[in-house]
């Protein structure tokens, strides 16, 4: 877990090696060729999409389901590779690739801690 915060907290800039950060750092629920699948499809978009943007291009991609593509995106928000910004009132997001000054901004207050 901590390797994969610095490798992600180092601003790493291609998206292949953020790519393989990610599928490193998988766990036994998350599957990592879904986390790939939903790596790729942020990485491709210009603009931050919502869950269901995501589900549907990853829908064609294979996904089992629009409860597993969100799932696979929480778990990608906890480990700092995506973030999320608030649309609207209530609880709608949109998710896109975490920039490297983010990263980095993530990995202060772990550096401080250990």
């Amino acid at each position: 877990m901590q390797r994969h915060c610095l490798l992600l907290c180092r601003g790493i800039q291609s998206s292949a090696a953020g790519l393989q950060a990610i599928i490193h750092n998988s766990s036994s629920k998350t599957d990592p060729a879904a986390k790939a699948v939903v790596y790729t499809i942020l990485s491709d978009t210009p603009v931050p999409l919502n869950s269901a943007q995501i589900w549907e291009q990853a829908e064609k991609a294979g996904l089992k389901s629009k409860r597993h593509t969100k799932r696979l995106l929480q778990s990608m928000r906890k480990a700092g590779a995506v973030q999320t910004k608030p649309v609207g009132k209530g609880q709608n997001f949109v998710y896109a690739l975490a920039t490297s000054k983010t990263k980095a901004a993530s990995e202060t207050p772990v550096a401080a801690a250990t």
